[in-house]
């Protein structure tokens, strides 16, 4: 591989998880070009990444949202001279995007939209991580996956963001992380059953911080009633700047959403909480520091592979049932595993 391309246009943690492909090749072609593509909201975590040679933006809900400026970035690509294409993402326009490359080597899954896109198709198999279901697509360039986790590199600026964060309220020692958010809000640990937990983590830690993005304000609102011993830095930092939040916590508790992965690139103790979701889909933590919270049979689970906008039977038990008690045992468990 002279000049290779990595395509995944989808949400940020889909992105962190397709970072071990970019680093896999690295290693295995030290003096190539590597780009990747992906949308705006998702750059800036490929921006520092060391292993990757330019970041190119797909802007499809905006500047690439009509059919021909689509079909001006594809010609773009094409122009690019690029000979290696892996394509995580099983969306119709990125297979569309990996296809107009010409590139002789076009790899993606066979549960894409547009298979017929790439000249190796793999098979997408249920039940293994997506960090190695991923690295399953490097086989047709005769690599043979090894375990990899992703790597996120957090700027100088973003390390003296959050200690000036920390320092200005009185953060000094260990402290854990709450991700109360995700885009999906099936899989959205109740915010009452949540403040149970950060009501728990008090008594092990003196503060607990909130991490999020300016669209869970509303549920960090929900947290005032603990005062200054729950500090919210929801909405404060951009996303690199909440990756070194989380890298120096020494515990993240977080829902089947982004600061998982993030805690991972980073092997942060981690305890997730899934609902609608399952561990099999592929998306539960890469690192053995880490536990899943989550109901045992319920013949209504998963409703889907990312959740939904609200219970399809309106019970919500699949996240109601999980008691707090639970959530902390883990916690506990895997503290005291790390403090050894």
């Amino acid at each position: 591989m002279n000049r290779g391309l990595v395509i995944q246009t989808a949400f940020l943690g889909d992105v962190i998880l397709a970072l071990p492909i970019v680093q896999t090749l690295r290693k295995a072609f030290p003096d190539s070009r590597l780009d990747f593509l992906a949308i705006p909201e998702t750059s800036e975590i490929l921006s520092t990444h060391p292993d990757i040679s330019q970041v190119i933006i797909y802007d499809k809900h905006g500047k690439h949202s009509s059919l021909s400026t689509f079909l001006d970035l594809r010609a773009g690509l094409r122009r690019r001279g690029y000979d290696t294409v892996v394509c995580p993402h099983r969306s119709f326009r990125s297979a569309m995007l990996a296809g107009g490359t010409h590139a002789a080597v076009r790899v993606g899954f066979d549960r894409s939209a547009h298979a017929g896109s790439f000249t190796n198709v793999i098979p997408w198999k249920f039940g293994m991580h997506e960090v190695e279901r991923n690295l399953s697509l490097l086989t047709p360039l005769e690599i043979t996956p090894q375990p990899e986790s992703p790597r996120l590199f957090p700027t100088d600026e973003n390390r003296g963001e959050v200690e000036r964060f920390l320092s200005g309220h009185g953060i000094e020692g260990p402290y854990p992380v709450i991700a109360p958010g995700t885009v999906w809000e099936t899989k959205r640990y109740p915010p009452d059953l949540m403040m149970e937990v950060a009501r728990g983590l008090l008594k092990r830690f003196p503060r607990v911080v909130l991490a999020g993005g300016r669209n869970d304000a509303v549920i960090a609102g929900m947290f005032a009633s603990f005062g200054d011993a729950v500090v919210s830095a929801v909405g404060a930092f951009s996303f690199m700047s909440s990756a070194e939040l989380i890298r120096r916590a020494s515990l993240l508790v977080a829902n089947d959403s982004a600061p998982i992965h993030i805690a991972s690139a980073f092997n942060v103790p981690t305890v997730a909480i899934f609902g609608p979701t399952v561990e099999e889909f592929g998306f539960f933590p890469y690192h053995r520091r880490s536990a899943v919270v989550e109901v045992d049979a319920m013949s209504c689970r998963p409703c889907s592979i990312h959740g939904s906008r609200e219970c399809p039977i309106g019970t919500f038990d699949c996240m109601r049932s999980i008691a707090p008690e639970r959530v902390l045992t883990e916690c506990d468990r895997i503290l005291e595993s790390t403090d050894d």
